[in-house]
């Protein structure tokens, strides 16, 4: 009995969107060093260039499920079991995309323009769920009250940007670290020689040790950057030291807290050091810029820093505070390169809102939550890179809906009318043929076309 072979034709409009992107930055080559590829069945490149494409389409996966077609030329469990295998490492995937995407995005790009490496975490929730593995009663700092807990997990993401594109580099997907914030746990054996045992660790590890981890991972590659921007969920002492002893400058905002900084030889709070300054008067960015030392008790040697209170434009009576280990910066520039931070903000609105970030699968395995948010990140990498190229004024929402509106309005006899219009006005204007010459010779390329091709083509070779 001969195995049924399924039709898996790159030729359809889900994995033709993506195609070019794929080709240009060897995805393929990514996929097979980072444990993707497979001894038989369907290829993961055609895989993963319709789970990339979907998006695009302006199609649920459900509804395109039941039968084979020229959109999805495998079964839906196929799909299934690519996202849900735990020996894919997805998070390099992530990472060796970037290092691809970035060195073309930096020819683009002045080599006076500062680039950073930007720290942020955003929820992901699963309110409804129960059974989903790693489930997590976790904490969202940006509220407050009780609805700053939430049932789901968190992405804590490094990016890097140069204030124009924001790429993302690597991510890990996190639980609770105590186990009483923790609903459900892992169901899988805990073996510490496979990617999913560590996949687990890391989702309850603590996110300061998980930064300095990327940072140790990113160091000396393409997507390395001199500075470490982060809000002020990340800004204590113990995390800027090491970050500096790395060889990092960071600028970031800074809790208003009981914190304590040395200053004229005192250890003083920053309401301390705020009341005992005078500040600008008129309208001035800033309020008032001190030099001040980072010090922590874990760690013998401190580090020199600058802080800047600038304004709160929502509250003018209150004040935010940022700091920058590069004494060399002014306060204008130290504020213009933390304004960079919000490009991130920008990151995961667009793929929550745009790219379906955890709307489109609703899978139980951590393992699957890990793959479809590095699918996602590849997809914003494909948006920042047209928009960049083009040099598009609009926002990456509007790029997206371009994208999809070219789908739908461009079938492959239009495409393929399109080619030769242009073949034939080449032998025109190269080799000063006649016109009855050249559409002879397209109607005899027309005429030695497969069959199946034919039934594709809705026109004459003369009708082009």
């Amino acid at each position: 009995m001969k195995i049924i072979t399924q039709k898996t034709q790159n030729d359809n409009p889900i994995t033709e969107s993506c195609s070019g992107f794929f080709k240009r930055f060897n995805v393929s080559k990514i996929l097979r060093q980072c444990g993707a590829a497979k001894k038989r069945g369907v290829l993961t490149s055609i895989v993963f260039l319709f789970l990339l494409g979907l998006v695009f389409t302006g199609k649920k996966f459900n509804t395109l499920t039941g039968h084979y077609s020229e959109e999805m030329p495998f079964g839906k469990d196929v799909v299934y079991r690519y996202i849900d295998r735990p020996a894919v490492n997805w998070e390099r995937t992530v990472f060796l995309t970037a290092n691809s995407v970035i060195p073309e995005i930096k020819k683009l790009t002045s080599d006076e323009r500062r680039t950073a490496l930007v720290f942020d975490d955003t929820p992901q929730y699963r309110d409804r769920s129960k059974k989903v593995e790693m489930l997590a009663r976790c904490h969202d700092h940006s509220k407050k009250g009780k609805t700053q807990y939430y049932k789901g997990h968190s992405i804590l993401t490094m990016a890097w940007t140069d204030g124009a594109t924001l790429i993302p580099v690597d991510y890990r997907v996190l639980s609770a670290s105590k186990d009483k914030n923790l609903i459900h746990g892992s169901d899988i054996a805990e073996d510490n020689r496979t990617l999913a045992t560590k996949r687990r660790k890391d989702a309850r590890a603590g996110k300061p040790a998980l930064v300095l981890e990327m940072l140790r991972n990113v160091k000396d590659t393409e997507a390395d950057a001199k500075y470490v921007l982060f809000d002020s969920w990340f800004s204590s002492p113990s995390s800027i030291i090491p970050i500096c002893k790395m060889g990092y400058k960071v600028v970031a905002r800074l809790k208003n807290n009981d914190t304590k900084y040395l200053y004229n030889g005192s250890e003083l709070t920053l309401k301390q050091i705020y009341s005992q300054n005078r500040k600008r008067s008129g309208k001035s960015k800033y309020l008032l810029s001190v030099n001040i030392e980072v010090k922590h008790k874990d760690f013998e040697h401190s580090v020199e820093a600058k802080i800047v209170f600038v304004r709160n434009k929502n509250k003018r009576s209150e004040w935010i505070a940022l700091i920058s280990t590069d004494l060399s910066l002014n306060e204008e520039e130290i504020i213009a390169l933390y304004g960079k931070r919000w490009d991130i903000e920008v990151f995961f609105k667009v793929c929550k809102s745009v790219l379906k970030l955890g709307k489109e699968f609703q899978c139980r395995s951590f393992d699957s939550t890990c793959s479809l948010v590095a699918i996602v990140f590849i997809r914003y990498m494909k948006l920042a890179v047209d928009n960049r190229e083009n040099r598009d004024d609009r926002s990456l929402g509007d790029l997206f809906l371009c994208c999809c509106k070219e789908l739908d309005d461009i079938s492959f006899a239009q495409a393929f009318a399109l080619l030769l219009e242009a073949f034939a006005n080449f032998m025109k204007d190269s080799f000063g043929l006649a016109k009855c010459d050249i559409m002879s010779a397209v109607d005899d390329f027309m005429s030695s076309l497969p069959a199946i091709v034919h039934d594709k083509l809705s026109f004459s070779a003369c009708e082009t």
